[in-house]
């Protein structure tokens, strides 16, 4: 385990950018856990998508707090901060509040920390934006088109031999369409 961890973090280490997620909860037994996720984009266009640490947040939890548990993952790691571009958080003050909260803190060093703050995108709460997006699509349009591209293709001979025989040549997951 310790080499895929080992592995994983020198995979990070070597991306052109990447961005870290954020996570707070409690546990059974009271402790606060800090869960680190990282997903980074190498030279070839290649995403890798890690959990990168579980920390124990002894004490309190504050934006103070949890800004050097981050840090301290940076330098275990060996991450170069100067490629985050992106940070997700859930959306509880100590993660967002702009001065005290981690985001803030972030803000705040991030000229000493070679963070490029103006080219820094911060996100908080995407399951409730997620779910915000899913409730303005009309998912019914989608269907409505995608049944009749598919009744379409399938009731012209040719169209669905030729379409098969593509899905064929590009060794697609799926063969056919039903």
């Amino acid at each position: 385990m310790a080499n895929d961890i080992k592995t994983s973090a020198d995979r990070m280490a070597g991306c052109e950018s990447f961005f870290i997620a954020l996570d707070e909860n409690t546990d059974l037994s009271d402790t606060t856990r800090l869960a680190v996720f990282i997903r980074g984009v190498d030279k070839a266009f290649t995403v890798n998508e890690e959990l990168l640490a579980m920390q124990s947040l002894k004490g309190t939890t504050t934006g103070k707090d949890i800004f050097n548990e981050v840090q301290k993952v940076f330098t275990s790691f060996g991450l170069p901060r100067s490629k985050l571009v992106r940070v997700c958080t859930d959306g509880v003050p100590s993660m967002v509040g702009l001065r005290k909260g981690f985001i803030g803190i972030l803000n705040e060093k991030a000229t000493e920390l070679n963070v490029q703050k103006d080219d820094l995108i911060v996100l908080h709460c995407i399951i409730h934006q997620q779910n915000l997006c899913s409730k303005s699509i009309r998912l019914q349009n989608v269907m409505n088109v995608v049944v009749k591209t598919i009744n379409f293709i399938r009731s012209r001979r040719l169209n669905h031999r030729q379409l098969k025989a593509f899905f064929g040549e590009l060794s697609a997951e799926y063969d056919d369409v039903t």
